[in-house]
């Protein structure tokens, strides 16, 4: 036992071995440190205006999609609009009694907005368009944003079927949705055709 105390003490042993691992530590953590802060920001697909581009992998419901965008799965709430909803909820029975409509027929409605979304968009590359480029989210965490398909803007076609109402919240595109919400109306498109 003495013996090994002996060597630990002396140069060149534990001492120098303890150096070189501490040193190699040093040399490995700065190395990952340096990495990191010099990676590439994320990158991700754009359109020919500049524009991202997303994957759309699943409809949730009329005014939510799920995209893959910059390597993750992101659920995207389209700004601007309110589809109907899917499923009798305290949400449904409020949209209901804001637009002194049935629930159940409003229900339905939340049924063809989303059957139309996932035939326009499920599994095809949709643009992503921030307001002011900056990227929101809600309180739930979705990103909020415009989502387009090869030029069409899909909160438009929406609120012009009469299958969405115009959320009512501050967005760069609220007073041209107001006059598609008016059109469906003035046409008894969808949700408005017993006017």
């Amino acid at each position: 036992m003495a013996t090994l105390l002996q060597k630990l003490g002396q140069p060149g042993s534990f001492r120098t071995h303890t150096l070189w691992g501490l040193f190699s530590l040093i040399l490995f953590v700065g190395g990952m440190i340096l990495g990191y802060s010099l990676r590439q920001p994320e990158v991700y697909v754009k359109d020919e205006e500049g524009f991202p581009l997303a994957l759309c992998t699943r409809v949730i419901d009329g005014d939510t999609i799920v995209v893959e965008f910059m390597g993750l799965e992101e659920r995207v709430r389209i700004l601007g609009i309110d589809a109907p909803e899917t499923r009798r909820t305290r949400s449904l029975q409020a949209q209901a009694e804001l637009l002194n409509m049935d629930p159940e027929f409003l229900l339905q409605y939340g049924n063809v907005a989303t059957r139309t979304v996932e035939m326009w968009l499920n599994g095809r590359e949709v643009r992503l368009v921030f307001p002011e480029d900056q990227i929101l989210r809600d309180n739930f965490g979705r990103l909020l944003c415009y989502v387009e398909l090869q030029g069409t803007d899909i909160g438009e076609r929406l609120l012009l079927g009469g299958n969405a109402i115009v959320y009512e919240a501050e967005h760069p595109r609220e007073e041209a949705y107001l006059l598609f919400q008016q059109e469906a109306q003035n046409q008894r498109r969808g949700i408005w055709r017993n006017l």
